[in-house]
């Protein structure tokens, strides 16, 4: 390396010592810094409360219920804090955490839904909720599973899909027994999130093996959105029969609301709706409503 590089490097280097013995020499300090909001711990005054003292649990799909958390800080300084929620198995919560930066004096609220499948045992159970050295327990009861005498071998059935167009198109909006389009989006139907990706699916669970012989699907058709124009086209409807799917009906150019599908009934442990064509184009999958029977 050439010395005329070296001898520069090096009287930098001792200027910059010398600025610093200067600095410390005459007592100048740094800029101040903002201190960061503490993790809040358990001397942390974090609150806890709901705005019922009791939940109400129906075990049905798409069921509205729950309780609004009220996690708050009552310390004078802003801190970052976390809240559990724990549920006893079966029944699950919409969010086991909230983690959030709060402001002295400011209570989050948070609405957290409550839900438990049809087979649970109906009484009493608690959910726990604890932050920092503040528990909160809320009593829970869950109600006795609903009688399902309509003859429709899906309803009150777990459902699942290949995705949910959340918060308004769930999968359980399909076979919460609302058949109406008018109602689209605000209490009943399920939508895919995957737009423009077909195939897409919808299943339902049977408690037990069933014997299905017809299979009912209502796809979107109201007076601003005609089954024509936005309803499903073509779809597969699938049973699992001895651990593995069978296509059992297949519905092609469809341009109706209603569509009714028979076949020679089988005993299956579940039933499927493999989507595969919306008469708008490749965009969404819409069901209203799926019902099953046995012929």
């Amino acid at each position: 390396m050439p010395k005329t590089f070296l001898g520069s490097a090096r009287r930098r280097a001792l200027a910059v010592v010398a600025a610093v013995v200067m600095l410390v020499t005459l007592g100048a300090v740094a800029p101040a810094l903002a201190a960061a909001p503490a993790r809040a711990g358990a001397a942390q005054q974090l609150t806890l409360g709901s705005d019922v003292d009791h939940v109400l649990v129906d075990p049905v799909p798409c069921a509205v219920q729950g309780f609004q958390l009220r996690f708050g800080n009552a310390g004078s300084s802003a801190v970052y804090a976390d809240a559990f929620i724990d549920a006893p198995a079966p029944l699950t919560v919409s969010r086991s955490l909230v983690s959030s930066y709060l402001p002295s004096g400011y209570t989050l609220k948070v609405e957290i839904d409550v839900s438990a499948p049809r087979t649970t045992p109906p009484g009493a159970y608690t959910i726990t909720v604890h932050a920092g050295d503040q528990q909160l327990s809320l009593p829970v009861q869950v109600e006795p599973a609903p009688v399902n005498d309509t003859g429709n071998l899906v309803r009150y059935m777990p459902v699942s899909a290949s995705s949910e167009n959340l918060p308004h198109y769930p999968a359980c909006g399909a076979v919460d027994g609302d058949r109406d389009s008018a109602d689209w989006g605000t209490t009943t139907g399920w939508n895919d999130s995957t737009k423009g990706s077909f195939p897409d699916w919808l299943q339902v669970t049977f408690d037990a093996p069933v014997s299905v012989g017809r299979v009912d699907l209502y796809t979107l058709d109201s007076a601003k959105y005609p089954a024509a124009g936005y309803g499903l086209s073509a779809w597969d409807v699938e049973l699992q029969v001895d651990g593995s799917w069978q296509t059992a009906a297949q519905v092609r150019d469809n341009t109706a609301g209603e569509v009714s599908s028979t076949f020679a009934a089988q005993t299956a442990t579940a039933l499927r709706i493999v989507t595969l064509a919306s008469n708008e184009g490749v965009t969404y999958s819409r069901i209203v409503e799926l019902e099953a029977y046995a012929s």
